[in-house]
């Protein structure tokens, strides 16, 4: 069996950063503003403490998040295999999610404005038989830099596996020999005196 690992790229740690920076700076500038507003009526020096207020509860959420981003990235790990597609990922409690190839039904690159203009990185939407008519992915294989190319693996062993597996009667036409084609006749007439005895 044929295992390809596969880690997301350090851009990908990057976007989750520069995301929690943009978040910190625009609540840094509503207190601000906030701050003005208030500064108003009660002066400038209302504005400056609820200024410091607004920074402080920004650095308070900031600073942690900032760290938590890189254990989420380095928890962050997919394994194509030649039946299924696990993905690991956890930082307190550790999650190994298997998707096997039977259960597919949809396979779909998502990339963002910030992913294609910023970032060059991708993500690989695994949509299930379980999760059809919702709009999530039952997996997602977040910051790849090469979507494109994993998104071929994955639909080539895909194939590969659903033309390995045994064909159902839909997917081949079946000839009945003559023997066959008797007792299918039989049976079709036993069937037949059978509902006309119900009928009387």
């Amino acid at each position: 069996m044929q295992v390809l690992e596969i880690k997301p790229s350090i851009s990908y740690l990057k976007k989750l950063r520069v995301i929690f920076t943009i978040i910190a700076l625009i609540i840094a500038v509503s207190g601000f503003l906030f701050g003005l507003l208030v500064g108003i009526e009660h002066g400038p020096y209302v504005t400056s403490i609820v200024f410091i207020v607004f920074l402080i509860a920004d650095l308070i959420w900031w600073i942690p998040a900032m760290v938590l981003a890189g254990l989420y990235y380095n928890s962050l790990s997919y394994e194509i295999q030649d039946d299924e597609v696990i993905v690991h990922v956890g930082i307190v409690t550790k999650s190994v999610k298997h998707v096997p190839y039977r259960t597919v039904t949809n396979i779909t690159i998502n990339r963002g404005i910030l992913d294609r203009y910023m970032f060059n990185i991708g993500t690989l939407n695994i949509q299930t038989a379980g999760m059809s008519g919702t709009t999530g992915a039952e997996e997602s294989l977040v910051g790849l830099a090469n979507v494109q190319e994993v998104y071929d693996i994955v639909v080539q062993k895909l194939r590969l596996f659903r033309g390995g597996m045994t064909p159902t009667t839909t997917e081949v036409d079946i000839e009945p020999d003559a023997s066959s084609r008797d007792v299918l006749n039989a049976i079709l007439s036993e069937v037949k005196a059978i509902r006309q005895n119900t009928e009387k």
